[in-house]
């Protein structure tokens, strides 16, 4: 999922050759006789009722396995992979927990403070924020190059965040994401060639993203996997309370906006 700010920091995987000759007749039916910025009636009808199903959620948790890509300087692509744990109670706040094959990361934000902690390194960041999930996000990309996890899944209107930059779309068919049956949508954005699979049954749900950076060296990929959604987990204060430990390091975080004089 990709919003005009939120291309996320973070393989088109078709499993039989039925499906790829369907998904390139889907694509070709597509763009036959409408220009290339078509998006399918019924892939966005799809796709906001998922984002209403977010958006109604006071609350939700859910849980994720992460693979991403990464170039290295000779030019060959090696795939990083990692579990994330995921919960937000809106207005303004969210947890999150990244397990990686080379780090782990913690993420608090309790509506007035951000807090990101690094516990492979002992050492933590903390800003002062903006007083919900949206403005947060803008301040933190736009300062200090720096996104919530997941940020368009998170907004408060998952539909607009990603519909921002898509030029294109359309519904490639049905298909099974670890046992749920849902629907295969296909987008083309300025930046990003993007993929969402969401579930047929209520509640409408993502349950698969991947992500191709076409405009980056290697046309890395970026897959999430969702599991465990719960939409009312009854979620407590502390859950959003950074837990550090006592010899935790506190350091500053990289004002990319002041390096560069922007804030004159």
């Amino acid at each position: 999922m990709v919003g005009a700010k939120y291309v996320f920091i973070i393989a088109f995987y078709i499993l039989c050759s039925a499906l790829a000759l369907h998904a390139q007749e889907q694509a070709d039916t597509q763009t036959q006789d409408t220009s290339q910025t078509a998006v399918d009636p019924e892939a966005l009808e799809i796709l906001k009722e998922m984002s209403d199903t977010l958006m109604s959620a006071k609350e939700f948790s859910f849980d994720t396995e992460i693979t991403n890509d990464r170039t290295l300087d000779s030019g060959q692509t090696i795939q990083i992979s990692g579990t994330m744990k995921g919960a937000v109670k809106r207005p303004n706040q969210v947890y999150a927990k990244y397990t990686g094959d080379f780090n782990t990361r913690e993420v608090w934000y309790s509506g007035d403070e951000l807090t990101l902690y690094v516990p492979d390194k002992g050492y933590y960041g903390q800003l002062k924020t903006p007083d919900t999930i949206d403005a947060t996000m803008d301040f933190l990309m736009d300062s200090y190059n720096f996104a919530l996890p997941l940020a368009d899944v998170i907004s408060a209107d998952p539909y607009t965040s990603v519909m921002e930059t898509t030029t294109g779309g359309f519904v490639v068919g049905d298909s099974m994401v670890r046992g749920v049956e849902c629907t295969h949508l296909a987008f083309t954005a300025e930046y990003v060639d993007w993929q969402i699979w969401i579930s047929n049954d209520d509640p409408a749900l993502p349950h698969k993203i991947v992500i191709e950076y076409k405009e980056l060296e290697g046309v890395p990929q970026y897959q999430a996997i969702f599991s465990n959604w719960n939409l009312s987990p009854k979620l407590s204060k502390s859950t959003f309370k950074p837990n550090l430990p006592k010899d935790a390091v506190k350091i500053d975080f990289i004002n990319f906006k002041k390096d560069k004089g922007d804030d004159k």
